[in-house]
Protein backbone atom coordinates (compact mmCIF):
# COMPACT_ATOMS: atom_id res chain seq x y z
CA UNK A 1 0.00 0.00 0.00
CA UNK A 2 1.50 3.15 -1.12
CA UNK A 3 2.60 6.02 1.81
CA UNK A 4 2.97 3.32 4.25
CA UNK A 5 4.12 2.44 6.71
CA UNK A 6 4.13 6.11 8.30
CA UNK A 7 4.55 8.20 11.69
CA UNK A 8 1.82 9.67 12.79
CA UNK A 9 3.57 11.48 15.95
CA UNK A 10 4.94 8.63 18.63
CA UNK A 11 1.99 6.03 16.65
CA UNK A 12 3.17 3.96 13.40
CA UNK A 13 0.33 3.05 11.04
CA UNK A 14 1.37 -0.01 9.13
CA UNK A 15 -1.34 -0.07 6.45
CA UNK A 16 -5.24 1.06 6.67
CA UNK A 17 -8.01 -0.48 5.18
CA UNK A 18 -11.83 0.89 5.16
CA UNK A 19 -14.26 -1.22 6.52
CA UNK A 20 -17.44 0.66 6.13
CA UNK A 21 -18.58 3.72 3.95
CA UNK A 22 -21.30 5.79 3.85
CA UNK A 23 -22.65 9.53 2.68
CA UNK A 24 -21.59 10.53 6.43
CA UNK A 25 -18.77 8.43 7.95
CA UNK A 26 -15.74 6.02 6.90
CA UNK A 27 -14.62 3.00 9.22
CA UNK A 28 -11.12 2.22 8.70
CA UNK A 29 -9.16 -0.29 10.61
CA UNK A 30 -5.08 0.53 10.69
CA UNK A 31 -2.39 -1.63 11.72
CA UNK A 32 -0.36 -0.10 14.24
CA UNK A 33 2.56 0.37 16.35
CA UNK A 34 1.48 1.87 19.62
CA UNK A 35 3.95 4.59 21.58
CA UNK A 36 5.17 1.58 23.47
CA UNK A 37 6.20 -0.30 20.55
CA UNK A 38 3.27 -2.72 20.94
CA UNK A 39 1.44 -4.31 17.29
CA UNK A 40 -2.33 -4.06 17.44
CA UNK A 41 -5.26 -2.44 15.58
CA UNK A 42 -6.87 0.61 15.47
CA UNK A 43 -10.48 1.49 14.13
CA UNK A 44 -11.58 5.09 13.72
CA UNK A 45 -14.52 6.95 12.71
CA UNK A 46 -13.74 9.21 10.05
CA UNK A 47 -16.85 11.95 9.68
CA UNK A 48 -17.53 13.94 6.74
CA UNK A 49 -19.29 16.91 8.15
CA UNK A 50 -18.29 18.93 11.11
CA UNK A 51 -20.66 18.73 14.03
CA UNK A 52 -22.42 22.11 14.35
CA UNK A 53 -23.96 23.81 17.09
CA UNK A 54 -26.55 26.45 17.86
CA UNK A 55 -27.48 28.06 21.02
CA UNK A 56 -30.25 31.43 19.60
CA UNK A 57 -30.32 33.73 22.46
CA UNK A 58 -32.92 36.77 21.85
CA UNK A 59 -32.92 40.35 23.37
CA UNK A 60 -34.46 38.56 27.04
CA UNK A 61 -32.14 35.62 27.09
CA UNK A 62 -34.73 33.15 25.70
CA UNK A 63 -32.98 30.23 23.65
CA UNK A 64 -34.77 27.74 21.83
CA UNK A 65 -34.09 23.71 21.74
CA UNK A 66 -35.20 21.11 20.13
CA UNK A 67 -36.38 17.40 20.97
CA UNK A 68 -35.96 14.55 19.28
CA UNK A 69 -35.67 10.20 19.61
CA UNK A 70 -32.57 9.26 18.74
CA UNK A 71 -31.53 6.20 17.35
CA UNK A 72 -28.07 5.32 18.39
CA UNK A 73 -30.37 5.45 21.76
CA UNK A 74 -32.78 2.60 21.25
CA UNK A 75 -35.31 5.99 20.41
CA UNK A 76 -34.72 7.56 23.66
CA UNK A 77 -36.25 11.10 23.89
CA UNK A 78 -33.38 13.79 24.03
CA UNK A 79 -33.94 18.20 24.52
CA UNK A 80 -30.58 19.60 22.41
CA UNK A 81 -29.44 22.89 21.64
CA UNK A 82 -30.10 22.99 17.50
CA UNK A 83 -27.59 20.60 16.24
CA UNK A 84 -26.45 19.11 12.81
CA UNK A 85 -23.83 18.50 9.97
CA UNK A 86 -22.34 20.69 7.91
CA UNK A 87 -20.36 19.51 4.73
CA UNK A 88 -16.25 20.30 5.48
CA UNK A 89 -16.17 22.45 2.13
CA UNK A 90 -18.84 24.71 3.42
CA UNK A 91 -18.22 27.80 5.88
CA UNK A 92 -19.54 26.11 9.03
CA UNK A 93 -21.25 29.87 9.53
CA UNK A 94 -23.44 28.98 5.98
CA UNK A 95 -24.29 25.70 7.87
CA UNK A 96 -25.29 27.01 11.26
CA UNK A 97 -27.43 29.67 9.99
CA UNK A 98 -29.01 26.45 7.52
CA UNK A 99 -29.59 24.01 10.75
CA UNK A 100 -31.39 27.43 13.12
CA UNK A 101 -33.76 27.63 10.59
CA UNK A 102 -34.19 24.49 9.50
CA UNK A 103 -35.10 23.22 12.72
CA UNK A 104 -36.48 26.83 14.70
CA UNK A 105 -37.68 28.48 12.02
CA UNK A 106 -35.01 31.28 13.03
CA UNK A 107 -32.70 33.65 11.34
CA UNK A 108 -29.52 35.45 13.09
CA UNK A 109 -27.99 38.65 12.29
CA UNK A 110 -24.92 37.43 13.69
CA UNK A 111 -23.67 34.32 14.95
CA UNK A 112 -20.29 34.02 17.70
CA UNK A 113 -18.34 31.11 17.87
CA UNK A 114 -17.84 29.79 21.58
CA UNK A 115 -16.65 26.48 21.53
CA UNK A 116 -14.89 24.24 19.52
CA UNK A 117 -14.37 20.64 20.31
CA UNK A 118 -13.00 17.57 19.63
CA UNK A 119 -16.29 15.13 20.48
CA UNK A 120 -14.62 11.30 20.59
CA UNK A 121 -11.01 11.76 20.24
CA UNK A 122 -10.70 7.99 20.76
CA UNK A 123 -12.30 6.74 18.22
CA UNK A 124 -13.66 9.70 16.31
CA UNK A 125 -11.91 12.54 14.33
CA UNK A 126 -15.23 14.32 14.43
CA UNK A 127 -14.85 18.12 15.06
CA UNK A 128 -17.64 20.06 16.37
CA UNK A 129 -18.22 24.09 16.03
CA UNK A 130 -20.37 25.92 18.87
CA UNK A 131 -22.10 28.95 18.43
CA UNK A 132 -24.80 31.51 19.70
CA UNK A 133 -27.11 33.07 17.30
CA UNK A 134 -28.34 36.65 18.13
CA UNK A 135 -30.60 38.97 16.60
CA UNK A 136 -32.98 36.32 16.27
CA UNK A 137 -36.04 36.66 13.31
CA UNK A 138 -38.72 34.07 13.21
CA UNK A 139 -39.56 32.37 9.89
CA UNK A 140 -40.80 28.61 9.02
CA UNK A 141 -39.09 25.64 10.03
CA UNK A 142 -38.30 23.11 7.84
CA UNK A 143 -36.82 19.95 9.51
CA UNK A 144 -34.77 17.34 7.66
CA UNK A 145 -37.05 14.74 6.27
CA UNK A 146 -35.38 12.13 9.03
CA UNK A 147 -36.66 14.68 11.92
CA UNK A 148 -39.36 14.68 13.58
CA UNK A 149 -38.34 17.56 15.87
CA UNK A 150 -40.24 19.43 19.01
CA UNK A 151 -38.88 22.97 19.30
CA UNK A 152 -39.19 24.67 22.65
CA UNK A 153 -38.52 28.02 23.90
CA UNK A 154 -37.61 28.69 27.03
CA UNK A 155 -35.00 31.21 29.19
CA UNK A 156 -31.66 30.50 28.71
CA UNK A 157 -31.47 29.99 32.96
CA UNK A 158 -34.13 26.90 32.56
CA UNK A 159 -31.85 25.71 30.03
CA UNK A 160 -28.85 26.02 32.02
CA UNK A 161 -30.82 24.40 34.85
CA UNK A 162 -31.94 21.13 32.61
CA UNK A 163 -28.00 20.60 32.07
CA UNK A 164 -27.23 21.30 35.41
CA UNK A 165 -30.04 18.52 37.19
CA UNK A 166 -29.02 16.37 34.36
CA UNK A 167 -31.79 16.34 31.96
CA UNK A 168 -29.92 16.90 29.05
CA UNK A 169 -26.76 14.48 28.58
CA UNK A 170 -25.84 15.48 24.73
CA UNK A 171 -22.00 16.57 25.16
CA UNK A 172 -22.10 19.34 22.57
CA UNK A 173 -25.52 20.78 24.33
CA UNK A 174 -23.69 20.62 27.97
CA UNK A 175 -20.61 21.92 26.65
CA UNK A 176 -22.43 25.07 24.89
CA UNK A 177 -24.47 25.84 27.82
CA UNK A 178 -21.93 25.52 30.01
CA UNK A 179 -19.60 27.77 28.03
CA UNK A 180 -22.37 29.86 27.20
CA UNK A 181 -23.46 30.67 30.99
CA UNK A 182 -19.61 31.58 31.84
CA UNK A 183 -19.59 34.24 29.13
CA UNK A 184 -22.82 35.64 30.01
CA UNK A 185 -21.77 36.09 33.57
CA UNK A 186 -18.50 37.77 32.66
CA UNK A 187 -20.24 39.91 30.21
CA UNK A 188 -17.46 38.09 27.26
CA UNK A 189 -20.09 38.07 24.66
CA UNK A 190 -19.33 40.38 21.39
Amino acid sequence: MAGYPRQLGMWKELDREVRYNNPWIEVTESRVINPNGGKGIYGVVHFKNLAIGIIPLDEENNTWIVGQERFPFNGKFTWEIIEGGGPLEIDPEESARRELLEEAGLKAQSLELIQEMDLSNSATDERALIYVARGLSQHQANPDEMEKLQVKKLPFAELYQMVMEGTITDSMSVTGVLKLKLLLEGNALK
